[in-house]
């Protein structure tokens, strides 16, 4: 009951905490749009100043949490638990701009990759973290197992992005390919298996903080 207690003290009679991490969270949803928009037109790169925007955006919101944890009186824990996820919803469109950033430079050594299945499952991902980060505004009774079947709804998108990943390492392991263009779209790759990652970390994070509150 006084745990209850304290997170509306943190997150009810203060909507600021609720409304920055939900923002946090749809910022990151709307970087992983852009992506999907830009590489679904082939003429297209992606937008780098459009995820840049993003990410600043999703860092001055970071801030603002940071700022307003030190103006409010909480537990150490939930000072934590906050922090931790506000952090990694910050890397999601981080990473998201890291990744347009090196297939800009490399699309001609890229060109015809096909990124759109491990995008989808990103797209999943991060819609999934935003319905979950919603939850927090209203820990009421039912709220548990709800989160619960959202965050295994994110173990399986991350599931399925491992066994895609062997699937294409597979093929680019294969000797078909050259050295350099093996390399290179390693790393794409990789970087958006570790976007779906950080939405994972951002499930567990919210799923810790429901069951520390139910």
């Amino acid at each position: 009951m006084d745990a209850m207690i304290s997170l509306q003290r943190l997150l009810g009679k203060d909507d600021r905490f609720f409304d920055l991490l939900n923002a946090a969270a749809e910022e990151a949803r709307q970087s992983v749009l852009i992506l999907s928009r830009s590489l679904g037109t082939p003429s297209n790169r992606p937008t780098l100043e459009d995820l840049a925007r993003a990410r600043r955006s999703e860092k001055r919101i970071t801030q603002q949490i940071s700022e307003a944890l030190v103006e409010t009186v909480v537990t150490h824990l939930e000072r934590e638990d906050i922090e931790m996820l506000s952090e990694t919803l910050y890397k999601i469109p981080k990473i998201v701009e890291k990744f347009a950033e090196r297939f800009s430079i490399s699309e001609g050594m890229v060109k015809g990759a096909d990124f759109s299945k491990h995008i989808e499952l990103l797209g999943a991902a991060t819609t999934q973290v935003v319905a979950m980060v919603n939850e927090l505004s209203d820990l009421g009774a039912g709220r548990l197992d709800k989160v619960k079947a959202m965050n295994a709804r994110l173990q399986e998108i991350e599931s399925e992005a491992d066994e895609l990943i062997l699937e294409l390492l597979r093929e680019l392991w294969s000797g078909r390919h050259d050295t350099t263009k093996v390399i290179v779209m390693k790393d794409l790759y990789e970087l958006l298996e570790k976007g779906i990652d950080r939405c994972r970390d951002a499930g567990k994070a919210v799923t810790h903080i429901t069951l520390k509150n139910s």
